[in-house]
């Protein structure tokens, strides 16, 4: 197991430290077949294979259908591993993972329909536009496209976002839980980096979906209302916590961009430069000053990926809501981390040799996964600041 994580395995049950530990092993295969996941646009069969074996499309499962319910540390852990061999799986798995905690919001009949027959049964979302559903008898029909759906090629349900009455007085927002085999998907995706996510669009032409698969804005609120003041049942995974292990393939990216330069140095890759006494890089105290940056950079984003990982495992235990405060403070974690992985994976090319950029090298790859998943726009705290400080001044209430 790797003791980078210390900070996110110390609590662990022997459950899921042995879920992490099986993700690592992962790591050579998920590696072998990370360029063809770049070249196709999509994870190899051979990795969905191996991810399944493994259990680890159960971990937002329920344990009543075989699954870990696996908490946010756990989850973090194990998806940065993945993400060492592979960041595309790593960032499929995190989908899976996260949209899969949506499902607590459905009744238990939608969670049997999902589950019940198939415990390894994957679920991706996308939220990229919102698209009008047309009420009819016994629920809507749903017509539109959803871009950005990283996994679709092998999930079995998807979440997309919806709106009813988008053209009254008071739209309502929310979504919609679909098979996978009532829609098409559509090849949009064609990107620098993160090309194995296979993040095309999903389209639907008149797709009826059952009243009990939708979940709008104002069941929610209705809800809030009625129990006002009463704690979520201690164990069900919170809402608010779906985002809170998305940091982790950006954790596993600048783990496997580090051990790829590290050991490049270890095997004496040499100095050119005429202007040094040092035959090989690692003799070098500016090339060792800036390894040790690096590791402290990523030891760093863990520990903040970690912060947000056990906020959200602490309110999971107790059936605490998580404050407005305490919920900017994880964006703007992630945020953070995802920018110290940059600095970090900056500062180890900058010793590692432009050999690094080379077609054949897997840290070009790497690197362009980084510079594509880290612009997601959770990891933007432009964005998320000044919620924040308007949360810390008091100036928003708390």
């Amino acid at each position: 197991m790797n003791d980078r994580l210390d900070a996110l395995i110390g609590d662990l049950t022997a459950e899921e430290s042995a879920l992490v530990s099986a993700a690592g092993a992962l790591v050579p295969v998920l590696s072998a077949n990370a360029a063809t996941a770049d070249a196709t646009g999509r994870l190899p069969e051979e990795d969905i294979t191996a991810l399944r074996k493994e259990g680890l499309f159960r971990l937002a499962t329920p344990r009543v259908y075989g699954g870990y319910e696996a908490g946010a540390s756990a989850a973090t852990a194990i998806a940065a591993e993945v993400g060492r061999g592979c960041p595309s799986a790593s960032w499929v798995l995190t989908v899976y993972y996260s949209a899969s905690l949506a499902l607590w919001l459905f009744p238990d009949q939608v969670r049997h329909r999902v589950w019940g027959d198939d415990p390894d049964a994957t679920v991706c979302g996308s939220s990229a536009g919102s698209v009008p559903a047309r009420v009819v008898d016994g629920g809507y029909l749903l017509s539109g496209r959803w871009g950005w759906a990283s996994g679709a090629h092998h999930a079995t349900w998807a979440i997309l976002d919806l709106t009813v009455g988008a053209d009254g007085p008071s739209p309502d927002r929310g979504f919609a839980l679909v098979p996978m085999s009532a829609l098409s998907i559509e090849d949009t995706w064609d990107m620098v980096g993160m090309r194995g996510t296979g993040s095309d669009t999903i389209v639907a032409d008149d797709v009826f979906v059952p009243e009990e698969q939708v979940f709008l804005a104002s069941k929610a609120a209705n809800a809030a209302a009625r129990d006002q003041g009463a704690a979520t049942p201690v164990g069900v995974p919170k809402p608010q916590g779906l985002m809170g292990a998305l940091a982790a393939p950006v954790l596993g990216m600048g783990m496997a961009i580090y051990d790829h330069v590290v050991e490049k140095l270890s095997n004496g890759r040499p100095l050119t430069s005429a202007a040094t006494p040092y035959p090989r890089a690692i003799d070098a105290p500016g090339v060792q000053a800036n390894v040790a940056d690096a590791a402290m950079l990523i030891d760093s984003a863990i520990l903040q990926a970690s912060r947000t990982a056990q906020a959200v495992d602490r309110a999971t235990r107790t059936g605490a809501r998580m404050s407005a405060l305490a919920i900017a403070r994880t964006r703007m974690d992630g945020g953070f981390a995802a920018r110290q992985i940059r600095q970090a994976v900056d500062k180890l090319l900058d010793v590692g040799g432009a050999s690094q950029f080379a077609q054949s090298s897997p840290v070009q790859r790497i690197w362009r996964d980084l510079g594509t998943a880290t612009r997601h726009p959770a990891f933007v705290t432009e964005v998320d600041r000044e919620r924040y400080a308007r949360l810390l001044l008091g100036l928003d209430g708390r």
